[in-house]
């Protein structure tokens, strides 16, 4: 929370990292980083941890933790005394703890790759909660710089990884701590660690971990004694694959399991209380991520949900219940399931055939038929496909396929929508193995079965089976026996077809009617701002023919147009040719039907660095995420390790988008010309950024253009910014406020979204999120 000290501390932090910037030593090493070499004395720039460890020491005295001062000397011994004046250092001793959750934020983050455990980040602030103020010692295999132990009153900790951090948080908040460092001699997880030895164990498991899931909470389990608490954290492909299946045995046997946590990152906490128990809480915290960090759950609401769990207005959505152990299905641990599965209805394994083998495309027929993720729609009524107007199967690509005999449902996921493809066919086609299959049985029209899956209900229970959102993802193995709904009669499947169809017909019509009154309102302001554009030419030509008169015909450029106007007749001729250039773009955009081409394949990476060099501009300067020697394309032939054949081409995309380049072009042309009219203000600043990333989430193609620039005002609505007209600015500087809209029109119109995202309290204040398809490179 920003307290006044914690605005007061901000300032003095700033104020040190600005004097310390200017001085040359730290010029000098700023000047020696380039893209291959790092300095030797890089700790020199990092201006935060040198007052943590600064201040520390002071504070701390004599019982400063000597592993602390170690740890900490890298950076220390860079300090720079002087730069603050004893008042300011002595405030920053009186409010160390708040200074502390100030300078932990923004703490230059190094992540270590190998570590078996990762830090709590995401759950930290639940441990008082869950833990109940517990008091004996807690063991931290990594710490989330403290966080964690923050509000239990009395405990004795031991901490492996981030000791250093989690000791200052400690002496801040008045705990013993006691640093644990595996020895070299040991052998397996903790083997120095006595059994039974702590009241309670806080772990998150990390996927670099050289041990697996079964062995590190085997490890927790042992030195957690009887009665004692395990907090355990696995990520959600772990908890719906085979990774988790000895903890399905374990909980149905045990019934030590007390509450089930899902994080807003999907990831699963598990906590164990080692005494048989009646009853288990489920708990969906996936939408409790706090407003400044979605990733971190904001426990102020967590604790509303626990004294709103009971209540009726939750019985409709409810986050948070109660449930028996004999209603538990131990084959799926997801409190997302268990909270809003429907209580009744079929599996979808009960009237669907599972997928046959997968086939290599050598073996197919180049007169096969392939069906792909571009035939598949969000909308019913475009999703029904012909068979006979499938694309050939591509014999330069070997890729796997199921070979389907229609009719059949082909359904593609991301993580947190589907898209849906059909066809009443009796016809074979071939099917990429990233999609998944669903061939009805006789008793389902499979049109009924399409209209299903794409429902708002059906949607959400496929959609919370999903995991993996950076490249693929991927549904869980057993999905089908986990999905239900309710199978009417043939007469009632066809009816809910049709009102499936009008529903569609009636969400589409008010689409158009939506996109028709925005185009005839752009249309009303680009009318407006090109008639005051005229307006302003017969002012000027006005003056200028009083000018002339005046000089009988002949005309000086710096001559002035009146007595009671300082603009000169050059000044004049060239705010004409300015106005002359804004007409023809007003008049250029008075139509929206603008030829962008045809959607194409674009390839992320290439695209975006082409798009900076070819934009480069004194006023900023692009970043993109992604490191020199990453690469969307594969950087050699990869072939299939069971048959020795190509699988893929070296420099071939391993994933792109489906869009219009011109059209894309354009879309980066207005978010540019956006951050520099309205971010880019402050003109002492010497470092405008534009930053680029891109990922996917299984059916998009997402790319985030951010800029730190001036945030946007608190009282703008970023939906608003995407609608023709809105602006500022409008008609100032030849600003038609008509970019924002634009970029939402082009996007929609090839099937893509756009959204912004403001965090006026982080660096990069303002985010474009482009969303859109990705093209099959099948």
């Amino acid at each position: 929370m920003r307290t006044q000290k914690y605005i007061q501390v901000e300032a003095i932090v700033a104020k040190y990292e600005n004097l310390a910037s200017e001085t040359e030593a730290v010029k000098k090493t700023q000047s020696e980083f380039t893209e291959f070499f790092v300095p030797e004395d890089q700790q020199r720039l990092c201006f935060v941890e040198q007052l943590v460890g600064h201040i520390y020491q002071l504070v701390a005295g004599k019982q400063a933790n000597e592993q602390v001062v170690k740890e900490y000397k890298e950076y220390t011994c860079y300090y720079m005394s002087g730069l603050l004046s004893e008042a300011e250092e002595s405030f920053l001793l009186e409010n160390f703890d708040v200074f502390l959750d100030y300078a932990f934020e923004h703490l230059n983050v190094v992540a270590i790759l190998g570590l078996d455990f990762d830090e709590p980040t995401e759950w930290s602030s639940l441990v008082p909660y869950l833990l109940d103020n517990k008091q004996g010692r807690i063991f931290i295999p990594t710490s989330d710089n403290g966080r964690e132990f923050v509000g239990l009153d009395q405990c004795y900790l031991v901490v492996a990884s981030g000791f250093a951090n989690a000791a200052i948080r400690a002496y801040a908040c008045g705990r013993q701590i006691e640093y644990y460092k595996d020895s070299e001699s040991e052998e397996g997880l903790w083997t120095g660690l006595a059994d039974g030895m702590f009241d309670a164990v806080l772990a998150e498991y990390s996927s670099f971990s050289e041990y697996s899931i079964e062995e590190s909470f085997a490890a927790c389990n042992r030195i957690v004694k009887e009665g004692g608490d395990i907090l355990f954290c696995v990520s959600k492909e772990s908890v719906l694959s085979d990774e988790t299946a000895f903890l399905h045995q374990y909980i149905k046997e045990q019934k030590t399991l007390q509450d089930l946590v899902q994080l807003p990152s999907g990831n699963i906490l598990f906590h164990f209380v080692k005494k048989p128990h009646d009853t288990i809480v489920m708990c969906d915290a996936t939408t409790l991520g706090q407003k400044t960090d979605e990733r971190v759950v904001d426990v102020d609401a967590f604790l509303k949900e626990v004294k709103m769990a009971d209540m009726p207005e939750r019985e409709e959505g409810p986050v948070m219940r109660r449930f028996s152990y004999d209603s538990l299905n131990t084959d799926i641990l997801l409190p997302s399931y268990y909270l809003r599965q429907p209580k009744s209805g079929t599996p979808v394994s009960e009237i669907t055939e599972a997928e046959a083998a997968p086939i290599l495309s050598d073996e197919c027929s180049i007169d096969d038929h392939v069906v792909n993720v571009n035939q598949l729609s969000t909308v019913f009524s475009k999703g029904e496909f012909s068979v006979s107007d499938l694309p050939l199967l591509n014999t330069e690509r070997l890729r796997r396929y199921y070979r389907v005999d229609g009719p059949a449902v082909i359904v593609a996921v991301s993580d947190k929508e589907l898209a849906v493809g059909y066809t009443a066919d009796n016809a074979i086609f071939l099917v990429p193995k990233n999609l998944y299959v669903l061939k009805p049985t006789a008793q389902v029209d499979v049109r009924f079965l399409a209209s299903q899956i794409l429902s708002h209900s059906v949607q959400e229970q496929i959609v919370r089976l999903v995991y993996g959102k950076k490249y693929k993802a991927t549904l869980a193995s057993k999905w089908r026996d986990w999905v239900r709904f309710d199978i009417p009669s043939v007469e009632q499947q066809q009816k809910q077809v049709q009102d499936t169809i009008l529903k569609d017909f009636t969400l589409q019509e008010q689409y158009v009617d939506m996109r028709e009154k925005g185009f005839r309102h752009s249309i009303r302001l680009r009318k407006h701002a090109l008639s005051q554009n005229v307006s302003a030419f017969d002012s000027l030509f006005g003056s200028l023919l009083y000018c002339m008169q005046e000089h009988n015909g002949r005309l000086n450029s710096k001559d002035r147009l009146s007595s009671v106007s300082t603009m000169t007749v050059g000044e004049a001729m060239e705010t004409l040719r300015s106005r002359l250039r804004t007409i023809c773009d007003r008049v250029a955009k008075l139509s929206d039907e603008q030829d962008w081409g045809k959607c194409e394949i674009i390839e992320p990476q290439t695209f975006i660095e082409e798009y900076e060099r070819e934009h480069q501009d004194s006023k900023f300067r692009f970043k993109h995420l992604w490191e020199d020697f990453e690469t969307n394309c594969f950087t050699k032939d990869v072939f299939d390790k069971k048959t020795g054949k190509l699988l893929f081409h070296k420099g071939e995309s391993v994933n792109a988008a489906w869009f219009p380049k011109r059209a894309l072009q354009q879309v980066l042309d207005n978010i540019v010309a956006n951050a520099c009219a309205h971010g880019f203000t402050d003109t002492t600043c010497q470092d405008n950024v534009i930053q680029t990333n891109w990922t996917t989430d299984g059916l998009n193609l997402i790319i985030e253009v951010a800029n730190n620039g001036a945030p946007m005002p608190s009282d703008v609505d970023s939906d608003l910014v995407l609608e023709y007209g809105y602006s500022s600015a409008l008609n100032q500087n030849g600003h038609g406020g008509i970019g924002g809209g634009e970029i939402a029109e082009i996007m929609r119109k090839y099937g893509g979204d756009v959204k912004i995202v403001s965090t006026p309290e982080k660096k990069f204040t303002v985010t474009y999120v482009l969303k859109m398809p990705l093209a099959s490179l099948y």
